[in-house]
């Protein structure tokens, strides 16, 4: 594998995010065609979705009065970033 193609490979992994959102938004999420997850550590989140659609999503969450954000992902085993 050369130098190009991991630095595309990283490029490709940075243009995910993940989305926050209230427990009350999860029926909203889920009617857009969102898989949203649940944790104690991290709260509801929609993850690991391109910035482009998060950003369309966000859009139509905080037009039906949703709280929305996008964060970028928390790397594995990492809970400093909780909603």
């Amino acid at each position: 594998m050369d130098f190009l193609s991991v630095l595309r490979q990283i490029r490709r992994m940075s243009d995910f995010v993940d989305i926050i959102i209230p427990v009350a938004a999860q029926h909203a999420a889920e009617a857009l065609g969102l898989k949203v997850s649940r944790s104690v550590t991290t709260g509801v989140r929609i993850r690991h979705i391109p910035r482009d659609e998060a950003e369309i999503a966000v859009e139509y969450l905080r037009d039906w009065g949703f709280s929305a954000r996008i964060v970028e992902p928390a790397p594995p085993g990492d809970f400093k970033q909780a909603a």
